[in-house]
C-alpha cells in the first residue's frame, strides 16, 4: 500500500435513540449493512462504511443513540465512541426526528457540538410528507443554533440526494479522497458472549471501534474494521479486515428477533472469511459451543487461528502454555493444524504478535506448490504407500499413481489412484501428514479428493 493514499473525508451520524441514524447510514452507504429496529438502542456499536455521491467517495459513522443522562457502563463507553466519531468527522450529522420536534437531548447535543469547531448541519428525519418538511421553518429548529434544518426522509430518501449534495459542496475544501485500501485478508472474529473479541479488536485497532462491556451479548451485529499493520518480518505493509461477530450462544438459547438475525449475519460473515479467530477464555476453557464454532470453521475449509484470551489470569492460577495447549489439542483434535496464540487483550500482553501470525496463516490459506516439487512429493508418496502395501499391512489399499493440486483457498488435492471409492480418512490422513512434513501448511485446512485412473 502506497503512503501517498489520501484519507477519505469521513462524515458522522449522531442524535439520540430512535430518530433513524441506522436508517440513514444503509441509505447513504446502500446496503442494509446496519440492524434496524423500532426498539431504541438496537444500535449499540458502532458503524462505518462508504458513501459514493457524484465524483466523490466518503467514510460514512454510524452512531449508537446517546442518552446524555444515563450513568451507566454501557451508555459511557457509547459516550466515548460518540466522541471519538466527532472528532473524527469533518462534518456531523445531528439526526433528529421531525415527529418529536427539538428535545431536550437534541438540545444538549446542538449545545455540544457548538462547541466542537466542526461544521455541523443539522437534520430532521421522518419527513415523510410536505407537511411534516414545511415544519422544519419552525423555529424551534433555528433556537438550536445550528442553522438551516435539511429535512428528509431516509426511509424513502426524500430530500437525501439534496443534503448529500451539501456535503459534497461542505467537502469541496477538501482534496477528494481515494479509496480506502483493499484488504489483503478477511479475518473473523468468533466464541462465545463475553469472551473478549470485542477487547481484542480495540487492541488490535489501538482505539475503541466496538462497545467493550461486562455484559455479555453487547455486541448485536457483525462490525468490520480496516487494520494496516506493517510485517516485522518482511517489511511490508499488510491490512487486515477485521468482522466483529455477535457472541453466537448455544442454538436453543438464541433469542428471536435481533440476536438471532446477529447470528445469521456473523454465520454468513465466516462464510466468506479467509481465516477464522476463535477465543477462548482462559479461565472458562473449552465448552462444546467452541468445539460446534470450531467444527464450522473447519466444515468451511478456512483457515483458522486459536486465540487463548485472559492469559494473565490463567496465568496467576499456576497455568502453563504447554498443559494448555495439550488440553485444547485434546478437545479439539480435528484441528491440531491450527496455532495457538495466548494474549490478554485487556493489558495488550502478545496482542502484536497476531497479525504476522494471521497473515502466515492466510499465506498458507493460499499456498500453491510449484509443478516441480508437487511432482517429487507425489513420487515419494507413491513409494511410501506401495512400500507400506507391500509388506502386507493391508492388501485391500488402492494402488496410488499420484498426487496433484487443484485449487487454492484451502489447498486442494486431487490422488489418483485405481478404485475411487477405496480412499479412506486413514489414508487421507496418511497424505495429509506427509504434506504438512513437506510443505508446512500451518494454520489452514487440507482438502482432498480420489479420482480413478481411466485407462
Amino acid at each position: 500500500m502506497s503512503d501517498a493514499i489520501k484519507r477519505t473525508p469521513v462524515i458522522a451520524i449522531v442524535g439520540r435513540t430512535n430518530v433513524g441514524k441506522s436508517t440513514l447510514f444503509n441509505r447513504l452507504i446502500e446496503r442494509k449493512k446496519a440492524l434496524v429496529s423500532n426498539v431504541p438502542g438496537t444500535t449499540q456499536d458502532i458503524n462505518f462504511g462508504h458513501c459514493r455521491w457524484r465524483d466523490r467517495i466518503f467514510t460514512v459513522i454510524d452512531t449508537a443513540g446517546l442518552d446524555l443522562t444515563s450513568k451507566n457502563v454501557a451508555e459511557e463507553r457509547i459516550r466515548h465512541q460518540a466522541e471519538m466519531a466527532m472528532n473524527k468527522a469533518d462534518i456531523i450529522l445531528l439526526l433528529t426526528s421531525i415527529k418529536d420536534g427539538a428535545l431536550a437531548e437534541d438540545k444538549a447535543f446542538a449545545k455540544r457540538l457548538l462547541k466542537s469547531k466542526k461544521k455541523v448541519l443539522l437534520v430532521t428525519n421522518k419527513a415523510d410528507n410536505p407537511r411534516d418538511r414545511a415544519g422544519v421553518s419552525d423555529s424551534e429548529w433555528m433556537k438550536l443554533g445550528l442553522g438551516d434544518a435539511w429535512a428528509i426522509s431516509a426511509a424513502n430518501s426524500t430530500g437525501v440526494g439534496d443534503l448529500l449534495d451539501e456535503i459534497d459542496e461542505q467537502l469541496s475544501h477538501l482534496d477528494k479522497g481515494e479509496e480506502d485500501p483493499k484488504p489483503d485478508a478477511l479475518v473473523t472474529i468468533i466464541g462465545r458472549p463475553n469472551v473478549g473479541k470485542s477487547s481484542l479488536l480495540n487492541a488490535i485497532a489501538g482505539e475503541d471501534r466496538v462497545i467493550v462491556s461486562e455484559v455479555a451479548h453487547t455486541t448485536k451485529e457483525p462490525q468490520d474494521t480496516l487494520v494496516t499493520f506493517e510485517n516485522e518480518e518482511t517489511g511490508e505493509r499488510n491490512n487486515l479486515l477485521f468482522t466483529d461477530t455477535v457472541g453466537i450462544r448455544k442454538k436453543a438459547k438464541v433469542g428471536e428477533g435481533l440476536e438471532r438475525k446477529g447470528v445469521q449475519l456473523s454465520l454468513a460473515k465466516l462464510k466468506k472469511s479467509d481465516v477464522i479467530l476463535l477465543i477462548i477464555d482462559s479461565t472458562q476453557g473449552i465448552s462444546t459451543q467452541e468445539k460446534k464454532l470450531m467444527g464450522l470453521a473447519a466444515e468451511n475449509f478456512k483457515s483458522i487461528v486459536i486465540v487463548v484470551n485472559k492469559w494473565d489470569l490463567a496465568m496467576k492460577e499456576g497455568s502453563s502454555t504447554e498443559e494448555y495447549t495439550k488440553y485444547v489439542r485434546g478437545e479439539m483434535p480435528f484441528c491440531d493444524w491450527a496455532p495457538i496464540i495466548f494474549i490478554s487483550a485487556k493489558n495488550g500482553r502478545s496482542v502484536g504478535k497476531l497479525p504476522a501470525l494471521l497473515m502466515h496463516a492466510v499465506s498458507q490459506y493460499r499456498r500453491w506448490i510449484s509443478d516441480e516439487d508437487m511432482e517429487k512429493f507425489s513420487e515419494k508418496i507413491v513409494k511410501q504407500h506401495h512400500a507400506v502395501s507391500e509388506k502386507g499391512y493391508n492388501k485391500k489399499r488402492p494402488k496410488i499413481y499420484g498426487v496433484k493440486q487443484e485449487k487454492t483457498e484451502p489447498p486442494f488435492f486431487m490422488v489418483i489412484m485405481d478404485k475411487r471409492e477405496k480412499l479412506s480418512s486413514g489414508l487421507l490422513g496418511f497424505i495429509e501428514n506427509r504434506l504438512r512434513d513437506a510443505f508446512g501448511f500451518e494454520g489452514t485446512d487440507i482438502k482432498m479428493y480420489g479420482r480413478e485412473l481411466k485407462k
